[in-house]
C-alpha cells in the first residue's frame, strides 16, 4: 500500500512538473525578442540584398547582417549577383549604426524618415505659426549643427561612400536627358528609367519639354560636406543629381533664398521658386528618388536615389488605410 501510495505521489510530481515546465517553454516563446518588422521595407528597397537579424544576448539588441552584389545587378549584368560583400550592424531602433558608434547613438536617427510621396506642396499662404516656426528652427545654423541627422552607414555600405578614393571607383559618366553628368554606378539603371518615362511625356507635354529646354546643366557627385553641418552630402556617395537651369531668376534654394528675404524665406510663394513640374517629379518618385523641395530646408533643383524611404512610405501608409 505504501509503495502504491509512493508510486502515485510519483507520478503526480511528474506530470505537475511537466506541466509547469511546458509552460515555462511556452513562455519562453511568447518572450523571444522578435526581429524588426521595418527589415521587410529594405528588402524590398534592395532586392538584391539581403537584410539578416541575429539577436545579440550581449548587446540586447538585433544585429542586421546586409549582404549586396559588388556591383549593380541588371538585366544585361546579372552574373553580378554571385560576387558579394556584407557588414554588420547594429539596428539601435532602426539607425543601423556599427557597434562602435553605440557610445554616440544620440547623434543618429533611424535610417527611415518620413517623407511625402506624391502630393503637391502646400501653399505657403496656408501655413499656421506652428509650421512657420518649424521652418525657421529648421534654418537656423545652431540648429543644423547640433541637432541628430539619419545614419548614412548603410547608404555608405551600399554605394561604396566611406572614402573618397572608395566612391570614385564606382563612378559612372552618363548622359541624362541631354546632358552629362557624374554619378554612382548604382543609380545609372534608375536614371535611365527615369529619363525613358520623361522623354516618352515629354513627346505630348508642352510643359516639360519646356523645362527640359531651360536646364543649362547637372551637377552629379562632389566630395563635400553639407553647409553649416559637419556631415557628407549625398553627392559626396554620389547618388544625388541637381537640375541647374539657364535663368536663375526665381528662388531654386532655401539658403539663397533666406540671404535675400530673411526670416521670411519659408513664405516664398509657390509661384516665385523655381522647381520641376509634378509631373517629372512623380516620375523620379515613382522610379526610387526623392525631390528636395519637399524637405523643410528646401532644394529644388536637388533629386536623391532613396528607395527605402518611398517603399517606408508605400507601406506605413497602406497599413493606415
Amino acid at each position: 500500500m505504501r509503495f502504491k501510495s509512493a508510486l502515485l505521489i510519483t507520478l503526480l510530481l511528474f506530470i505537475i512538473t511537466a506541466i509547469f515546465a511546458d509552460e515555462k517553454l511556452e513562455d519562453n516563446k511568447n518572450t523571444q525578442p522578435i526581429p524588426p518588422q521595418e527589415l521587410e521595407i529594405f528588402r524590398k528597397a534592395f532586392p538584391h540584398s539581403t537584410f539578416t537579424a541575429t539577436y545579440s544576448e550581449k548587446l540586447e539588441d538585433w544585429l542586421i547582417t546586409v549582404s549586396c552584389p559588388t556591383t549593380p545587378v541588371s538585366a544585361a549584368n546579372p552574373a553580378t549577383s554571385s560576387k558579394r560583400r556584407e557588414i554588420t550592424f547594429c539596428w539601435c531602433k532602426g539607425r543601423l549604426i556599427p557597434e562602435t558608434e553605440l557610445k554616440r547613438k544620440s547623434h543618429y536617427l533611424p535610417v527611415l524618415e518620413e517623407y511625402p510621396f506624391g502630393g503637391e506642396l502646400q501653399s505657403p499662404s496656408t501655413y499656421t505659426q506652428a509650421q512657420i516656426e518649424k521652418y525657421r528652427q529648421a534654418g537656423l545654423a545652431s540648429a543644423r549643427k547640433n541637432e541628430p541627422f539619419a545614419s548614412q552607414f548603410l547608404s555608405d555600405f551600399m554605394y561604396y561612400g566611406s572614402s573618397r578614393k572608395s566612391v570614385e571607383q564606382h563612378l559612372a559618366r552618363i548622359k541624362f536627358l541631354g546632358h552629362k553628368v557624374t554619378v554612382n554606378e548604382w543609380i545609372v539603371d534608375p536614371l535611365a528609367r527615369v529619363e525613358k518615362r520623361i522623354l516618352e511625356e515629354q513627346k505630348t507635354s508642352t510643359v516639360i519639354d519646356t523645362f527640359l529646354k531651360g536646364i543649362d546643366h547637372m551637377d552629379g557627385y562632389n566630395w563635400r560636406e553639407i553647409r553649416d553641418v559637419e556631415r557628407k552630402s549625398l553627392h559626396g556617395t554620389a547618388i544625388a543629381i541637381d537640375f541647374i537651369p539657364i535663368k536663375m531668376n526665381k528662388y531654386i534654394y532655401w539658403r539663397w533664398t533666406k540671404d535675400i528675404r530673411g526670416d521670411k524665406w519659408m513664405l516664398t510663394p509657390l509661384k516665385s521658386r523655381w522647381m520641376p513640374p509634378y509631373e517629372i517629379i512623380n516620375i523620379f518618385e515613382e522610379e526610387g528618388f526623392i525631390w528636395g523641395g519637399k524637405w523643410l530646408i528646401w532644394d529644388n533643383m536637388h533629386f536623391e536615389y532613396r528607395p527605402e524611404l518611398i517603399e517606408f512610405y508605400k507601406q506605413t501608409h497602406t497599413e493606415k488605410q
